[in-house]
């Protein structure tokens, strides 16, 4: 793994978050349309902490790069 693929797994999540709707269409009503909002909610609650993630991902994997270039260094 690196940071590079890390970028390209982070630009692809921020692609796929901007397809999920945020509600169902103002023409849904229901039960059905209730229980489809409920899931969409869901979603958009782990798309955003799958963002947090992949962040985090990308900042452990640039100190280790940092780190291990600069024990080369020595």
């Amino acid at each position: 793994m690196s940071s590079f693929l890390l970028s390209l797994a982070a630009d692809k999540t921020t692609t796929g978050t901007a397809m999920v709707p945020a509600s169902v269409p103002a023409g849904w009503t229901g039960a059905a349309a209730t229980a489809c909002q409920t899931s969409l909610d869901d979603v958009v609650a782990l798309i955003a902490g799958l963002d947090t993630l992949m962040t985090d991902a990308q900042d452990a994997m640039t100190a280790y790069e940092n780190a291990k270039s600069q024990e080369g260094e020595n």
